[in-house]
């Protein structure tokens, strides 16, 4: 069983040296927690540092805007776009179709916006042949539950996901959460899920870094604190978060 680093300092003595390989890992947590720059970082630094090329799939925000935001840690993505370690999809899924399991033929060099969840997973394929990618990251898989049809969106979420696992690649998703959330399917069906928490600590924010899930491997079950700083995230494995403080986002909830 293949271990992929995370490319997170710290991160990797919590679950006994890295990620499960090819399994799709979830990284949850409300606004400002540092979901896109976790999961840019995971591409970047496995680019640079473990040669291992990765796609990174927009659904939310548009490339030009992570390109320029993960200049401020230094990670020149354009420079590995060139260099034909990284790839970028940007698929905004306006509407979405039932998934189609036999692929069509490659379409042409293009990777732009699709309008449904068959096209999008087939422009992944595509591109993580492209450069032989062994990274995938998805930011975020928020957009795809926007539906008023709720067993399509869990139907769709699962053909998604399972249909990933066959990619040879390593995969994270990010999904927001809001406040105190019932159970997602994406969680069930993720082999892992990590929580990024902020903690409201005596008028101050406290990030927490908490793994509820990662099979296959013995994982920390103690809330960590973590920062972002000029070269991303950092997760201080030795330091522990008392779990009795309120959340930030579920604070804001019950006002």
């Amino acid at each position: 069983m293949g271990k992929i680093r995370t490319a997170i300092p710290g991160l990797d003595e919590l679950i006994e040296g890295g990620y499960v390989e090819n399994d799709v890992i979830l990284v949850t947590g409300g606004p400002g927690t540092g979901k896109t720059t976790f999961g840019v970082q995971y591409l970047v630094e496995g680019a640079r540092n473990f040669n291992e090329s990765g796609v990174l799939v927009v659904m939310e925000e548009t490339p030009s805007r992570i390109i320029r935001d993960m200049w401020r840690f230094g990670w020149d993505i354009e420079r590995l776009i060139s260099q034909k370690k990284m790839k970028i999809i940007y698929a905004n899924p306006f509407t979405y179709t039932r998934f189609v399991k036999t692929l069509q033929d490659r379409p042409g060099n293009v990777i732009a916006a699709r309008k449904n969840i068959s096209d999008i997973f087939e422009q992944i394929q595509i591109e993580v042949e492209a450069i032989n990618a062994k990274r995938i990251f998805i930011d975020s898989i928020t957009s795809l539950k926007i539906s008023s049809d709720q067993s399509e969106v869990r139907h769709t979420i699962s053909e998604f996901i399972k249909n990933l696992e066959f990619l040879d690649c390593t995969t994270l998703m990010s999904s927001e959460i809001h406040g105190e959330q019932s159970f997602n399917v994406e969680e069930y069906l993720s082999s892992g899920v990590i929580r990024l928490h902020v903690f409201r600590v005596e008028g101050n924010r406290i990030k927490a870094i908490e793994i509820l899930k990662m099979r296959g491997v013995k994982h920390d079950e103690t809330l960590h604190p973590y920062e972002i700083g000029e070269r991303g995230l950092i997760v201080y494995p030795g330091e522990t978060v008392m779990n009795d403080e309120i959340s930030l986002f579920d604070a804001d909830r019950k006002k």
